[in-house]
């Protein structure tokens, strides 16, 4: 958080390295688990919103083909299969899709798809000039596709990125990184990076495309990809993991957008498919600005209540916000206080409204918000301090719905509490059309990231469970509050 010119919130990452020319790539940035150290990670992860028709099936392109230089020394992984299967299906879907998206067939990945590892002595081509592309260098990248070519590497190495995240997360996580190379490699078909575009917008589009084969695989018509719902939630984390660090500018060059912006363009993705992912070289989606002002920072603010802490610069400006706005829109609120507690059991409030699983609950009757300190901290230590905004956040929108007479129930009135949240994030963004009062609070950049990372983990375990929301839909929501602001969630309550 910020206030005056006290800056905080920064996430700390891994620099995106820059791409040589020709090359289209995925920043080698590993994100930091998602999932509390005190419960293991959700086990299914999917919307509840059927993922769209995947598309025909029958291909032009010529499969299966051997996609694959293995090199000279490979080391089994137990991805490898995966791998082939992936770069074979991806073959088969363009075959299909591309001729129903723009002219003419697809042509398939004419250079190949090359293994990097340490033990690999057979060369591997470069990109942009160089005559050959180093280890050292792929293992910056994770993966890329050079157009100059028109051949794809991915880093088969133990201590990559990717190797890191198959290994946490499991293999399908590598499907979601290739779907998004494969997206660049349409883009090279259709001659659009030759386009004056940032790269946040190509990126963009390869992340669409990406969401759109992930919704293809989860409805099983990825042959020898078995993609299950968990793997919705990891095609996120892979998001996540690849989102350029605070404070770059994503129109820079090179820039491939924030985890806010990236996860936003695969839940398009895989909601619209890919028919809709061809519309965002033209009319990109919103980007929320990663950079405010100077560069640089001191810091998560402390954790705790009081002056010039997390929690005190955020129960303070919710108090300020939220009353003003409920009022404007036909309620009332009082403000409200917040009761640490050390577990759920220890919230004392008759009937409480909301869900402690989301790390706060609303007492009506006292007009108090309970606190979960210990869950607070966890998220805090993870991601940052605006995982304890976002928590806090969560509070307040029950209080809000309770004003303004939301007959929202279960998971219906969880997702909108999100869609709230983001309301009041919006007016603080830096730069953006105030829907309240103004003050001396905004976020910093990576908070966004923050508190996005944290709907993951409160977020519903299974699909079916229909209780607070599945983090694809808490996100979602929390975005739509983002970017279109309180009239677009107050509208739910009609729904």
């Amino acid at each position: 958080m910020i206030r005056g010119a006290w800056r905080a919130g920064l996430v700390v990452a891994l620099a995106a390295c820059a791409a040589a020319p020709g090359v289209r790539t995925e920043s080698a940035q590993q994100v930091t688990d998602p999932s509390p150290s005190t419960e293991p990670p959700p086990t299914t992860e999917v919307p509840d919103l059927a993922p769209t028709d995947p598309g025909p099936t029958t291909t032009t392109a010529p499969t299966p083909r051997d996609l694959i230089d293995l090199g000279d020394n490979k080391p089994v992984r137990p991805y490898d299969d995966l791998v082939r299967a992936v770069l074979e299906d991806l073959e088969r879907w363009w075959g299909a899709q591309y001729p129903e998206l723009y002219s003419g067939p697809f042509v398939g990945l004419q250079g190949g798809v090359y293994a990097a590892y340490p033990e690999r002595t057979d060369p591997i081509p470069g990109c942009g000039g160089a005559a050959q592309t180093t280890y050292e260098e792929i293992n910056q990248y994770g993966a890329f596709y050079c157009d100059d070519g028109d051949f794809l590497v991915y880093d088969d190495g133990t201590d990559g990125i990717l190797g890191g995240l198959a290994a946490e997360y499991g293999p399908p996580i590598l499907g979601v990184v290739l779907a998004h190379e494969y997206g660049h490699v349409v883009q090279a078909r259709n001659e659009d990076l030759r386009r004056e575009l940032p790269t946040v917008t190509t990126e963009q589009q390869a992340d669409c495309f990406a969401g759109a084969w992930v919704a293809r695989a989860v409805s099983g018509q990825a042959p020898g990809v078995p993609f299950s719902d968990a793997d919705v939630r990891t095609g996120l984390i892979a998001m996540i993991a690849v989102r350029d660090p605070s404070g770059i500018d994503q129109l820079s060059e090179g820039g491939h957008g924030t985890a806010f912006d990236r996860v936003g363009a695969f839940q398009l993705g895989y909601l619209e498919g890919a028919p809709r992912c061809t519309t965002l070289l033209d009319e990109p989606l919103r980007l929320v600005p990663n950079i405010f002002g100077a560069a640089g920072g001191d810091g998560d603010a402390p954790f705790g209540y009081g002056d010039q802490t997390i929690g005190g610069l955020v129960i303070t400006d919710l108090n300020v916000f939220w009353p003003a706005s409920v009022e404007a829109a036909g309620g009332e609120l009082a403000t409200l206080r917040v009761v640490p507690v050390s577990g759920p059991d220890d919230v004392t409030c008759d009937a409480p409204a909301g869900d402690i699983s989301l790390g706060a609950v609303y007492c009506p009757a006292t007009g108090e918000v309970f606190f979960d300190e210990s869950f607070g901290v966890d998220v805090y230590n993870r991601f940052g301090d605006f995982a304890v905004g976002y928590l806090l956040g969560m509070g307040w929108s029950e209080a809000v719905q309770q004003a303004l007479g939301s007959p929202l129930q279960g998971e219906a009135r969880a997702l909108l509490s999100d869609c709230l949240t983001g309301a009041w994030v919006r007016d603080i963004v830096p730069g953006s059309t105030s829907n309240g009062p103004e003050r001396d609070v905004a976020i910093s950049p990576g908070d966004l990231d923050e508190a996005i990372q944290t709907a993951l983990v409160v977020g519903d375990p299974g699909s079916a469970d229909d209780v607070v929301g599945s983090g694809f839909e808490k996100i979602a929501s929390f975005r739509q509050g983002v970017l279109e602001g309180l009239p677009a969630c107050i509208d739910r309550l009609d729904d």
